[in-house]
């Protein structure tokens, strides 16, 4: 049944668009999340400009990460995923998998040294909706 394969491109694009987006906000962003500053426990302005260029330099390049990741796994599912092309359902889950795993070990990882309510859960989600594409799209480019 197609619908399977639409679903499952449908999850990817998906996750496409999310990290697109909180890698443009991370991007336009000029001053660290307010997570960011209660794990630092000072006003932003109380930063030292040096201090401040780091932490959002820090921010920005994982803005990058989440707009090339996007990027990345747009131009996988328009050409050779939609063809159904056998390596792309593997290289998709790769592109997503290299950057929402750290993603998820950073967020967990700050989250239990500092005890701050760091945002983990989105990484979950996307990871949970990468997994059941590639399981959703298997049948189609590996025929049974």
């Amino acid at each position: 049944m197609m619908s399977g394969f639409v679903i499952a491109t449908g999850l990817n694009w998906l996750v496409a668009a999310v990290m697109f987006g909180i890698g443009v906000r991370y991007l336009a962003a000029t001053q660290i999340m307010p997570h960011h500053l209660q794990i630092l426990g000072v006003a932003w302005t109380d930063l030292t400009p040096p201090t401040r260029t780091l932490m959002l330099t820090l921010m920005k390049g994982t803005g990058l990460v989440g707009v090339c990741t996007a990027v990345a796994l747009g131009v996988l599912l328009a050409v050779p995923f939609r063809r159904q092309e056998a390596w792309s359902y593997w290289a998709v889950l790769l592109v997503g998998l290299t950057a929402l795993v750290p993603m998820l070990i950073g967020a967990v990882r700050v989250r239990m040294a500092t005890g701050v309510p760091v945002p983990w859960w989105p990484h979950v989600a996307l990871l949970a909706s990468l997994g059941l594409a590639f399981l959703l799209a298997r049948d189609f480019v590996h025929p049974r």
